[in-house]
C-alpha cells in the first residue's frame, strides 16, 4: 500500500489566507490515554498548528476529501499521528495502514498553501470512481484505524471493564434501560457506538433532537415487553441515555431517506457549545461541555450526487473552509449558518493548552520514516526544491 503523495497542480497552490479573529478557544481535555509508548490522545493541540494543505480531487472523491479533513482536524487524533509513536516501532511500516495515515497527517499539517493527494490507503479501499456517501466513508476510515489497532477505538468492552470512557477517542456507549410496568423489574444492556444518529424531521435544532432521542418510550401492544419475570407480555418503559461519551462526538443528522434516498433540507441549528450532561445516565454533576471543531456538509438532493465540503479548526484556532483543493478562512459566524451533515464536537476542559503535558510533533523528514515509506524519499527530494524554488530571486 502507498502512502499519500504531494501533488503540485499546474496552477500554483492556494496561498494561506488572512486568519480571522478567534471567537472561543478551541476545546481541550484533561485525560491522557498512552496505550503505546506514551503517545497521547489529548483533546488540545500540542501546539498551535495553522491550517494545512488542500486535497486533490481525484475524480469524484469531494466526499472523501471532506471526510478526511475532518479527521485530520480532530485534536486527539491529530495529536496521536503527530507523535509518531506508532510508525518508530512499527516493524512492518511498509505496508501499515496506520503508519501510512500516520504520514498523511504529517504532509497535510505541514503543508500550508499545498495541495495533496488523499491518502491512498483509504481512498484505494473505499473509492469506486463514482460519488459515495461521505458519513459511509466516515465510519469505514475509522473501522479500518480501529482494526489496524488505533487506540481509544475499541468498542468491544464496556464502560465498566478496562476501557474507560476517558479512554475512548470516538463515542462511547448507550445504556438501554426498560421497566417492565407491572412488576417494576429493570433490564439494562450496554451497547458500542461511534456516532450519534439525529432524527431532524420534527426537530429544528441539535439539542431537541437529543432530547428526543431520551426520551423515554412506552412499549405496549405489538411492541410489548417479554419480562423475564412475568413471563409474558407486558406495558413496559424504554429510556435510552448515554453511559459513556468519548473524548469526541460525532453527531449525523439524517437528512437522507433509507427508502427513497431524498433528503431534508431543512435548516437545523447547532451550537457552537453543547453540553451533553442532560442526555446522559448520570445527569448529575457539572456540565459535559464539548465544542464545535468540525462541520461536514452536503449540497444537492441525494447523497451518491452533489458536492461535498467542509469546515474545520485549526490548531490555532481560527476556522477555515475546506472545499477539495480550496482553503479560506472564514468565521463562526459562517460555519454555524450551514445546512450541515455531520457535526464533530471535542470536549471541553478547564486544562489544557499551557498546562498540557504534551510536547510538538516531529517534521516529516526524520531519518526513520524514509526507511519506513520509500515514497517518502520523493517527498524529502520535493521539499527540497520547493525550497530552493522560494529562495531563487
Amino acid at each position: 500500500m502507498m502512502a499519500a503523495s504531494p501533488l503540485k497542480e499546474g496552477k500554483s497552490p492556494p496561498s494561506p489566507q488572512k486568519e480571522l479573529p478567534l471567537q472561543s478557544d478551541l476545546a481541550s481535555g484533561a485525560t491522557h490515554l498512552a496505550p503505546s509508548g506514551g503517545a497521547s490522545l489529548s483533546c488540545s493541540w500540542k501546539r498551535p498548528y495553522g491550517i494545512g494543505a488542500g486535497l486533490q480531487n481525484t475524480g469524484n472523491t469531494c466526499y472523501l476529501n471532506a471526510a478526511l479533513q475532518c479527521l485530520t482536524y480532530t485534536p486527539p487524533l491529530a495529536n496521536y499521528m503527530l507523535s509518531q509513536v506508532h510508525s518508530q516501532s512499527c516493524r512492518r511500516s511498509d505496508r501499515c495502514i496506520l503508519c501510512a495515515v500516520e504520514t498523511h497527517f504529517l504532509w497535510a499539517l505541514h503543508s500550508p498553501g499545498d495541495v495533496i493527494q488523499p491518502c491512498q490507503v483509504l481512498a484505494a479501499g473505499f473509492h469506486t470512481n463514482r460519488q459515495e456517501d461521505a458519513h459511509e466513508f466516515l465510519m469505514f476510515a475509522l473501522d479500518v484505524l480501529k482494526a489496524a489497532g488505533l487506540p481509544g477505538l475499541t468498542d468491544e468492552v464496556g464502560p465498566q471493564e478496562d476501557q474507560s470512557p476517558s479512554q475512548q477517542i470516538v463515542g462511547g456507549h448507550w445504556r438501554s434501560q426498560i421497566q417492565c410496568l407491572q412488576c417494576q423489574g429493570i433490564s439494562e444492556t450496554l451497547d458500542p457506538y461511534l456516532e450519534i444518529a439525529l432524527d431532524i424531521k420534527t426537530a429544528d435544532s441539535v439539542e431537541q433532537a437529543l432530547q428526543h432521542l431520551v426520551q423515554p418510550e412506552e412499549l405496549a401492544g405489538e411492541n410489548a415487553y417479554h419480562c423475564a419475570t412475568c413471563l409474558q407480555k407486558t406495558a413496559a418503559s424504554k429510556t435510552l441515555t448515554l453511559q459513556s461519551a468519548g473524548k469526541v462526538l460525532l453527531f449525523v443528522l439524517k437528512r437522507f431517506s433509507d427508502f427513497t434516498g431524498k433528503k431534508l433540507v431543512g435548516k437545523v441549528h447547532y451550537p457552537e457549545c453543547l453540553d451533553m450532561r442532560p442526555y446522559m445516565s448520570q445527569q448529575n454533576g457539572r456540565p459535559l461541555d464539548y465544542v464545535l471543531y468540525a462541520v461536514l456538509v452536503h449540497v444537492g438532493l441525494r447523497c451518491q450526487s452533489g458536492h461535498y465540503f467542509c469546515y474545520v479548526k485549526a490548531g490555532n484556532g481560527h476556522w477555515y473552509k475546506m472545499d477539495d483543493a480550496k482553503v479560506r478562512a472564514c468565521d463562526i459566524t459562517s460555519v454555524l449558518n450551514q445546512k450541515a451533515y455531520v457535526l464533530f464536537y471535542v470536549q471541553k476542559s478547564e486544562f489544557g493548552g499551557k498546562n498540557g503535558n504534551v510536547s510538538p510533533g516531529m517534521e516529516p523528514s526524520h531519518k526513520e520514516s524514509l526507511k519506513c515509506f520509500p515514497i517518502l524519499k520523493l517527498y524529502s527530494q520535493w521539499s527540497t526544491w520547493r525550497k530552493k524554488l522560494r529562495k531563487s530571486p
